[in-house]
């Protein structure tokens, strides 16, 4: 398993992801003819609550709102040229359901500098300035933004020209996962200090997903991608630069200081087609390397069936209970402190002759202090060993005992996290093993007192 050793810097990680070129899917749709409008030519702070002169309050409904620029649709990727500085060009389109907009402006020549915002028309006439992107010289614009239905504006602000034709459009998508608005390091989805397991896709070829996770103890992490084996996603980590990890396997970062950060980012593969509708699973997660305050028992008043039991032959019964069974622990990282958000899982057998019908298996993942406490009902009990007897000597008497039990099995599994092990499986701590797979449980299901006398 590869080990990673982070030495981090967010002004570098900003410095290279500024560096990526702007890519896109929309279709060219031709030249369109300039619109400056001398109302929207303000910077884009002042916008914020500048209204148009000649606009009347209207109806809170974005129906009722008219354009102050042409309309264009979004999917396109549309040319403009003979550009001068000091103009300010917009363009208008429409959002018809919640979605996230992400604005491009390309292809600009040397000699052209243009600044690219979104504006909001909204229903009171006011505009509001929800993106902007100034670049220097006549690098690429892109502002991504967080759309609700309504009217919205390209607004671009010609700093310098030379005539030259440029480009501009909007990517619109709306299969949206709950981490889409982290599409820059900035933005970076910042992950709790828990074990992580998130869901997320690729909205369009542009789309990347930020995230961020703090090592507070230091304690090792388990990193793990996992695509569906479709290979549409690339996966990095970044180490000094963005570093590729292999999808549907287990990355061991270790050797990690106190509040190190570890950052991620998720993107398209641009060899393939993007499926909004596809889906990618990331896991970021402390190592469990170990476990304590272990308790398996069944009730307290328990008249449990000892080893000198007679007319029994079976193994002997760790763990006794009549109605409840209570299993509780306390997981813990390399650090030796306690992890929340862990799974523990514990299956329990109740009949060792039926083990088909009666196995049940029961995940709980540990709480804030780590951890776990459940109580199962037990339920019906059908017993497979009749008419134990046993001596009980209790406050000077000697009691004779016959039980009827549900021999059965239980064990507890806790994944680590590191991935599989030499023989392909799962890597697991807990109790029951290869040498004692299970522990043997007795569901006592009636008990009698024979006789009762001094001692």
């Amino acid at each position: 398993m590869k080990k990673h050793t982070l030495t981090l810097s967010l002004l570098s990680i900003l410095a290279s992801t500024h560096a990526l070129a702007i890519d896109h899917d929309l279709e060219h749709a031709g030249q369109v003819k300039k619109f400056v409008n001398n109302a929207l030519n303000a910077p884009v702070a002042v916008m914020q609550s500048q209204r148009v002169a000649s606009a009347s309050v209207q109806s809170e409904t974005t129906a009722a709102i008219t354009p102050v620029c042409p309309t264009l649709a979004t999917g396109s990727l549309y040319t403009l040229s003979n550009s001068s500085a000091g103009e300010s060009i917009c363009y208008h389109f429409e959002i018809t359901e919640r979605s996230k907009t992400t604005a491009l402006l390309v292809g600009q020549s040397q000699g052209t500098n243009v600044n690219l915002s979104i504006i909001k028309h909204n229903p009171d006439n006011t505009f509001t300035a929800i993106g902007s992107s100034a670049n220097p010289g006549n690098q690429d614009e892109v502002v991504l933004a967080l759309t609700e239905p309504g009217h919205y504006y390209w607004f671009m602000e010609v700093v310098e020209s030379d005539g030259a034709e440029y480009n501009f459009g909007a990517a619109v998508a709306n299969n949206l996962d709950p981490y889409e608005f982290n599409d820059t390091v900035a933005l970076s989805t910042v992950l709790p200090d828990r074990q992580n397991s998130l869901v997320g896709n690729m909205d369009s070829i542009n789309d990347v997903d930020y995230y961020q996770f703090t090592a507070v103890r230091g304690q090792d992490l388990s990193l793990s991608f996992f695509d569906g084996l479709s290979n549409e996603y690339v996966v990095e980590i970044y180490n000094s630069g963005w570093t590729p990890i292999a999808p549907n396997t287990y990355q061991i970062i270790s050797n990690l200081q106190e509040n190190q950060s570890i950052n991620l980012r998720v993107s398209a593969n641009k060899a393939l087609p993007v499926n909004p509708a596809n889906s990618y699973t990331l896991n970021i997660a402390s190592i469990v390397a170990s476990f304590d305050s272990d308790v398996i028992t069944g009730e307290s008043n328990v008249n449990r069936i000892p080893y000198s039991a007679k007319y029994y032959s079976g193994p002997y019964l760790t763990t006794q209970a009549y109605r409840k069974l209570n299993w509780s622990l306390v997981l813990k990282d390399t650090t030796g402190a306690p992890i929340e958000g862990a799974l523990a899982q514990f299956t329990l057998i109740k009949n060792v002759n039926d083990a088909e019908n009666t196995l049940a298996t029961y995940r709980v993942n540990s709480d804030s202090n780590g951890a776990i406490s459940e109580q199962i009902n037990l339920g019906a009990c059908n017993p497979n060993a009749r008419g134990i007897e046993h001596t009980e000597y209790s406050l000077g008497y000697k009691n004779e005992w016959r039980s009827d039990v549900e021999v059965g099995l239980w064990r507890l599994d806790i994944p680590t996290n590191r991935g599989v092990d030499e023989n392909g499986k799962l890597d697991t701590i807990g109790i029951g093993g290869d040498n004692v797979s299970y522990v043997y449980f007795g569901h006592i299901c009636d008990q009698d007192l024979i006789s009762s006398n001094p001692s």
